[in-house]
């Protein structure tokens, strides 16, 4: 059982096993009306489906589409990257060359 404050055993020495910071990824809406894109990346980012999507992000800006760990922000990144879209992570994200 791992506890929460515990770092679990690994082969690898990767900084980005270590960082315990969570990342925030938004989607940047690029005009007023959401774009097919943004609607595509939101619905499968988040499980929603096309409708639902279409209604989160037409009333922000910016919309949270993942909340994560380094590690698992590493898989998100790569997932968002599938669409034309613009996207911001907070804090930065400082595992980039681990992307590929």
């Amino acid at each position: 059982m791992i506890y929460k404050d515990e770092i679990p055993c690994v082969t690898s020495d990767s900084p980005m096993l270590r960082d315990q910071t969570i990342y925030k990824l938004y989607l940047i809406k690029e005009r007023g009306k959401s774009t097919i894109e943004e609607i595509r990346a939101t619905s499968r980012m988040c499980g929603f489906n096309y409708i639902e999507a279409s209604k989160k992000i037409k009333v922000e800006q910016q919309f949270l589409l993942a909340e994560r760990d380094a590690y698992d922000m590493r898989d998100a990144l790569k997932m968002i990257s599938l669409y034309d879209v613009c996207y911001k992570v907070l804090p930065q994200y400082p595992h980039i060359e681990e992307l590929s």
